[in-house]
């Protein structure tokens, strides 16, 4: 026959159960908390890994915008550069070219206008007499030296010479360094070019040069005397508006040379 154990057996059984459970429990909260703790740690180490991959980039960045700050200021500076270059060969090729064009001036290589005096000389009219010498009463290359000759003293800048008719003849010869007026038979050879009277001189210069050319002694000296004795057909006057053209031909010197500096 079977007897039951007293409330305090079984509860003294029961014991170990209880303590069986409740450490089971405390063993889920340690492993939760632990698995908490250690996800929290990695989710910091993520995020410190994130954070520093991001400031990494970030100083990259800002180095390569520095770089390209360096070279926009070098690129701004080499463009600065070359318009000062480029504006200061403009200057210098715009005073070359007024300098080549003051000097073609000069020279008479280009056309030139202003103020001057127009000269006609022609042969005279008058009856050669018995026995003279019918050269005299003619013009002669000595006669448009003079002329040209006293213009030059009298301040001309520039003179043409043209022969035959004034209207439609031929072109006007532009006086220059290596101009030539000699005589040719009946013609008399200017530069290149065989005029005939009556001839026509035209001349730029000062204001007054007109009444400088008939005060001239290269002029008063022989010339007058010939126009006077022979009776040459000669007139001239002031223009307030003449226009010269360039020279026409070749300038080129065959034996002189500009001098070395050694």
């Amino acid at each position: 026959m079977s007897r039951r154990l007293p409330p305090r057996s079984q509860a003294r059984f029961a014991s170990p159960r209880w303590a069986i459970s409740i450490g089971l429990a405390l063993a889920a909260i340690g492993f939760v908390g632990a698995a908490q703790w250690n996800n929290s740690a990695v989710r910091q180490q993520v995020i410190s890994s994130a954070q520093g991959a991001l400031v990494i980039q970030a100083e990259q960045r800002q180095r390569e915008q520095e770089q390209l700050r360096a070279q926009i200021e070098e690129a701004e500076d080499r463009v600065l550069e070359f318009q000062e270059q480029t504006a200061g060969s403009q200057s210098a090729s715009d005073r070359l070219n007024q300098d080549l064009a003051a000097a073609r001036l000069a020279v008479g290589l280009s056309d030139v206008t202003g103020p001057g005096v127009v000269i006609e000389i022609a042969d005279s009219t008058r009856q050669v007499p018995a026995g003279e010498n019918p050269s005299n009463y003619f013009v002669l290359s000595d006669d448009l030296r003079d002329i040209v000759a006293a213009l030059w003293a009298s301040g001309a800048e520039a003179i043409t010479i043209a022969g035959g008719a004034t209207e439609g003849g031929p072109p006007a010869e532009r006086m220059v360094a290596t101009t030539s007026i000699y005589g040719a038979g009946a013609a008399i050879l200017v530069n290149q070019a065989l005029l005939s009277p009556p001839f026509r001189i035209e001349a730029i210069g000062p204001g007054d040069l007109h009444a400088r050319f008939l005060a001239s002694p290269f002029y008063i000296g022989r010339l007058a005397l010939r126009i006077d004795t022979f009776g040459l057909q000669f007139a001239s006057e002031a223009r307030d508006d003449l226009r010269l053209p360039a020279f026409v031909g070749n300038t080129r010197l065959r034996w002189g040379a500009p001098e070395r500096d050694d």
